[in-house]
């Protein structure tokens, strides 16, 4: 797959199953995300992979934080925040870690870690696996970045779900470039 097919054929993929990328693969995966551009090579990432076993743990934590934030939360949310991260052998969440400098700000930060998810995505869609791109409610939830290691001040940017594609992937339609492309 060349890099220019695998970029604009790049499909989010919602039905993930086993098996998920292997140990050598992960390493190819978070490598290959560690190439993001970086302004100032601050490398404001972490990455925590959630695999096996731990897929639960995270949706105690999930189910844990809904139940601190919404406290008349019902069994059947709770039972789906539990479920969310079996959606997928594989999850990782890529923390921001921002470093103070005078010139890079933190918006660039961000960048750099949503650009090492991307680049991860592709290095998992290069491997024959499939992904999709998760946040929601639980990404900027402070109980889920505590328990993945974050520090206050630090940000869950998104959590990567990976595995192998269990049926066909959505049509993607080809955008318009006139309508996104200006020529100056």
């Amino acid at each position: 797959m060349s890099v220019l097919n695998a970029l604009q054929q790049r499909n989010s993929h919602g039905k993930l199953t086993d098996p998920g990328p292997d140990g050598d693969q992960l390493q190819a995966i978070v490598g290959a995300g560690l190439r993001a551009p970086d302004h100032g090579r601050l490398r404001p990432w972490h990455f925590v992979a959630i695999q096996g076993d731990r897929r639960d743990a995270l949706g105690a934590l999930f189910a844990k934080a809904l139940q601190l934030s919404r406290p008349g939360a019902t069994e059947a949310e709770l039972s789906k925040a539990r479920a969310a991260p079996l959606r997928a052998p594989l999850i990782i969440a890529g923390l921001l870690k921002p470093v103070a400098h005078p010139k890079v700000p933190r918006v660039e930060q961000v960048a750099a870690v949503a650009c090492a998810l991307h680049g991860m995505s592709l290095a998992a869609e290069s491997q024959g696996f499939g992904a999709m791109w998760r946040t929601g409610w639980y990404a900027q939830d402070a109980i889920v970045l505590d328990g993945l290691g974050g520090s206050p001040g630090d940000e869950v940017i998104g959590f990567l779900y990976l595995g192998t594609r269990k049926g066909e992937s959505k049509p993607l339609l080809q955008p318009e470039l006139d309508d996104y492309l200006t020529l100056y």
